[in-house]
């Protein structure tokens, strides 16, 4: 069995600066004219409006014809504080998964293997005969039914 090869970390990334307030108001902003997420193979930006246009990107699509999903997650940075930020920032990416595959017991049987085959059944002595021929068929017409020979018969 082969080794797959490991594909690299995809996803759009977008930097949030801390404001210096805290929860309840908004700890993290970005400018939503100026925020552009920066892809992490290629390094190209995108805005918000243009994230179908990095998805539609030769490298990305490569993950998508591989089977991955999209996810959304977030983690806060430290850098050094300066007169603007206290230096916490947030780092919210929108990246590519595999998809979660549960391993568990197959019950099912192995294609080698095939269905055991109906045996057939014996059949009944008091079955009806049906007619063979046509001749057969046509020995009476269905409209000569008589119901009192059809009652002695039956007993």
């Amino acid at each position: 069995m082969t080794q797959q090869q490991q594909m690299p970390f995809c996803g759009l990334t977008l930097k949030m600066y801390s404001t210096g307030n805290q929860a309840p108001k908004m700890e993290y902003q970005a400018s939503s004219n100026k925020a552009q997420f920066q892809c992490t193979l290629t390094k190209n930006m995108f805005d918000l409006t243009n994230i179908q246009g990095w998805l539609n990107t030769p490298q990305v699509q490569q993950y998508v014809r591989s089977g991955y999903v999209l996810k959304w997650g977030g983690k806060t940075t430290q850098s050094e504080a300066n007169k603007y930020s206290n230096g916490m920032g947030l780092e919210v990416t929108y990246y590519m998964v595999k998809p979660f595959q549960k391993r568990g017991t197959n019950f099912a049987k192995p294609i080698g293997q095939t269905m055991p085959q109906a045996t057939p059944m014996a059949s009944d002595p008091m079955d009806d005969q049906l007619p063979q021929s046509e001749v057969e068929w046509a020995k009476e017409s269905p409209t000569d039914f008589n119901p009192d020979q059809y009652e002695q018969e039956l007993g």
